[in-house]
């Protein structure tokens, strides 16, 4: 293996990013279009989720009401066991014939806790079994390290989360359910005479967010897991373990400024981007394009974006037979901060073999000649 070194400098006139950090006890900021983590603390250490539990209750309704014959005007009855849940409430009363799309409100717009448990055993018939739902949603949209007991967020032994995981499941949302995710934006909520604020105060002090959940408990302070959009791109900040609700907008706040005014989505290739043009032994053509098989867009800081290194593997002369699209090497780049990057490259074109008779004399002119190109 003959592995071609390169060095590239990409110049431009940015001001340098500067150090992040956050008084959050864990954090995690993520570019929604590439997943890639921007910054991160303590975002696989386990937390208690609080009431932002409730984004997970709230998907698996979305997804059930895209799924099944339920809709939003479905109706569900309030049960003692609703009517008396403690905490932030939407002051459902017993035996209420309440909507879905209310008590979806209810959830996102005034984290009522007697809204999630009508909710779940609603759509599951006992909040037990809503539990284990959302357990198998957790584990199909990647929740690694989460185990749900409950419907609100009310503390609860084995009930836990992460940072990551409560970010991921945002996103997911946000992806999975674009037109019903609009109701996080919504600024108030009215129900029984009872008009409420929506808890999440970013959505009123932040430029572009629209919305996902807070939490809190005494054990685990103050947690919100927002999102914004500005200019098309979206970034989804999770944090925990703030001691006061405006140290949590500080903090949430801070970040997303920061992902948004001091890193940037690049695009260092481009699919079907000529990389290289090698040698090929024994071919019909005795050179071939190596291309990118694919986009490649990662988020840089500025200081990241100055300077890029990378190499080029692949085996050289390459053997003909070659089929258009065949893997015949890879771009590596390292930029500091980020796991190394490797990018296939394929074929641009197809290169077949020479007859037998041509072979010795491109077996002759290779020897004398050598590579056209010059390498090291």
């Amino acid at each position: 293996m003959k592995i071609i070194f390169l060095l590239l400098f990409i110049l431009l006139q940015f001001k340098s990013s500067f150090a992040i950090d956050t008084k959050a006890e864990q954090a995690v900021v993520i570019d929604f279009l590439t997943n890639e983590i921007i910054f991160e603390k303590n975002a696989d250490q386990k937390i208690i989720p609080a009431s932002m539990t409730k984004i997970l209750t709230v998907y698996v309704a979305f997804d059930m009401l895209n799924n099944t014959d339920l809709t939003i005007d479905s109706v569900c009855n309030i049960s003692p066991k609703a009517y008396r849940m403690g905490g932030s409430r939407t002051f459902l009363e017993i035996d209420d014939k309440v909507s879905i799309n209310d008590l979806l409100n209810g959830i996102i717009v005034q984290s009522g806790n007697d809204a999630s448990l009508a909710l779940a055993e609603c759509l599951a018939g006992t909040e037990e079994d809503f539990a284990k739902l959302m357990n198998i949603y957790a584990n199909k949209i990647g929740m690694n390290n989460s185990n749900f007991m409950n419907s609100s967020g009310w503390p609860e032994d084995n009930h836990y989360s992460t940072v990551k995981d409560i970010a991921i499941l945002s996103n997911s949302l946000i992806k999975n359910f674009p037109t019903m995710y609009t109701l996080f934006s919504k600024k108030t909520f009215t129900y029984n005479e009872i008009k409420q604020p929506n808890r999440n105060k970013l959505l009123n002090n932040v430029l572009g967010a629209d919305g996902l959940k807070t939490g809190f408990t005494r054990a685990s302070g103050w947690a919100i897991s927002a999102s914004a959009m500005r200019n098309e791109r979206r970034i989804t900040v999770s944090i925990s373990g703030t001691n006061s609700s405006r140290s949590r907008l500080n903090e949430s706040t801070s970040l997303l400024n920061w992902a948004f005014t001091q890193t940037s989505q690049k695009t260092l290739v481009n699919k079907n981007q000529i990389i290289k043009n090698v040698d090929v032994w024994l071919g019909n053509k005795s050179t071939v394009n190596m291309i990118a098989n694919e986009d490649l867009i990662s988020i840089l800081s500025y200081d990241q974006i100055k300077s890029i290194e990378s190499k080029i593997e692949y085996q050289k002369p390459l053997d003909a037979p070659i089929k258009a699209g065949q893997k015949i090497g890879s771009l590596i780049i390292n930029i500091s901060g980020k796991p190394e990057i490797i990018l296939p490259l394929v074929a641009e074109k197809n290169i077949n073999k020479i007859n037998p008779f041509k072979r010795i004399f491109a077996a002759i002119k290779y020897l004398i000649f050598g590579t056209s190109l010059d390498e090291i």
